[in-house]
């Protein structure tokens, strides 16, 4: 929608704003939902989506913006992204890191990505090129690659254990078996098979279950985390853009303030952890 005053680029970022913020947003509320056992392994699916889709489209921006502000406004083409990028976020995230000292030349300190989350970016750069369509693939032509969900449960196992005291962990596990032998039900094989084939008992599928729950907030803590320094490459671009709008005597506004968007991203570790719901709040 255009408004009074603004410039077209302008409206059309700002609604590639709201777009990216909106998947990413509901991405983790997807996520906080999605669990094994349940009849909500599709939340999964559309976590990932969202999310894979919504990091590719905020590190596009960072580059189209870059890429304005390095050319007289001019943008790159379709074929020059397509070509350079495609939906590659690994790829992205790399660029944009490249770019920050250009926008914050003080500060010495670059993102560095650990094994945690270089294994998410990895995931998210996978299910965005690849494995979005594995299941259907998977039954046309059959190669017998491991499924997004089984992936996933590795990330989430592999956090989980990270971020929560061995004791804890055990405790937990504990209080799981003696809740199944005070109420039932009895601790049996099921018809679920695990990634290798062998009957998973009772205790293996609830405690799959609470292991998914518990690592849900500590992943969208982690990717909040990898995020942060993109919100902020953002919007010292939105700042540099209105200096130079304003050097140049632009009419009309063209890049937005990309910080009234992905505020979000500030968020810090007791309260993701807390937040069960993130597109309500923030979508106002």
């Amino acid at each position: 929608m255009k408004q009074i005053g603004f410039d077209k680029q302008f409206t059309l970022l700002a609604q590639e704003a709201h777009l990216t913020k909106n998947m990413i947003l509901s991405g983790f509320d997807l996520l906080l939902k999605a669990n094994f056992f349940q009849d909500k392994d599709g939340y999964f699916y559309s976590s990932f989506f969202n999310i894979s889709i919504g990091m590719e489209r905020l590190l596009k921006l960072a580059v189209v913006t870059h890429y304005m502000l390095t050319n007289n406004y001019s943008t790159p083409t379709i074929v020059q992204l397509r070509n350079k990028f495609g939906h590659d976020v690994k790829t992205l995230y790399d660029e944009c890191v490249r770019l920050m000292p250009e926008y914050h030349p003080l500060s010495t300190k670059q993102p560095t990505l650990d094994t945690e989350d270089q294994a998410l970016i990895g995931f998210f750069t996978e299910y965005a090129k690849d494995s979005r369509y594995f299941n259907l693939n998977e039954v046309c032509e059959a190669k017998m690659n491991r499924s997004p969900l089984d992936k996933w449960l590795d990330i989430a196992r592999s956090v989980y254990e990270l971020h929560t005291p061995h004791q804890v962990r055990q405790k937990c596990a504990m209080d799981l078996l003696y809740s199944m032998d005070r109420q039932g039900p009895p601790n049996s094989f099921t018809y679920y098979l695990n990634e290798s084939g062998h009957p998973m008992t009772v205790f293996d599928c609830l405690h799959r279950q609470y292991v998914v729950q518990k690592s849900a907030p500590l992943v969208i803590w982690r990717l909040v985390e990898v995020l942060r320094p993109i919100h902020l490459l953002l919007e010292a671009m939105a700042h540099k853009a209105s200096e130079y709008e304003m050097s140049q005597g632009k009419p009309m506004m063209t890049i937005p303030h990309y910080e009234d968007f992905f505020y979000f991203l500030l968020a810090d570790k007791a309260a993701i952890k807390r937040r069960r719901r993130w597109l309500d709040i923030f979508h106002g």
